[in-house]
């Protein structure tokens, strides 16, 4: 008689995993990124960075859809455009150092770390 209360529990505990799944999809960058990986062979998301948090803030202005400009919870980023995908990146925690910066200007970065090859 036990059998129906299992059963039951089972289901609300796969939905509550199944509906925690699906927010954290949505609420992510992974569906844009995935779809740009996929329709765009230059489209790449930085080393320095990850599919379910980069976001792409400007793109090219030409006839790719490559990013110029982009961001995640830590760092913002500049594509050089180079054929092996180097970025410069600048981390938001030294926002506050760099008097006059603007994410969308890479020469109002302060100290722009470049990354090794």
């Amino acid at each position: 008689m036990n059998t129906p209360q299992k059963s039951s529990g089972r289901k609300w505990i796969i939905r509550v995993i199944v509906m925690i799944i699906a927010i954290a999809l949505f609420c992510t960058s992974i569906f844009g990124n995935l779809f740009s990986l996929i329709i765009e062979k230059e489209y790449f998301i930085p080393e320095q960075s990850s599919i379910f948090t980069f976001t792409e803030t400007v793109g090219n202005e030409g006839s790719s859809d490559v990013w110029r400009y982009g961001e995640d919870y830590s760092n913002y980023y500049f594509n050089l455009s180079t054929f092996d995908n180097a970025v410069l990146f600048f981390p938001k925690k030294n926002v506050n150092n760099c008097p006059g910066f603007n994410p969308e200007d890479v020469t109002t970065w302060c100290k722009v770390k470049v990354p090794k090859y």
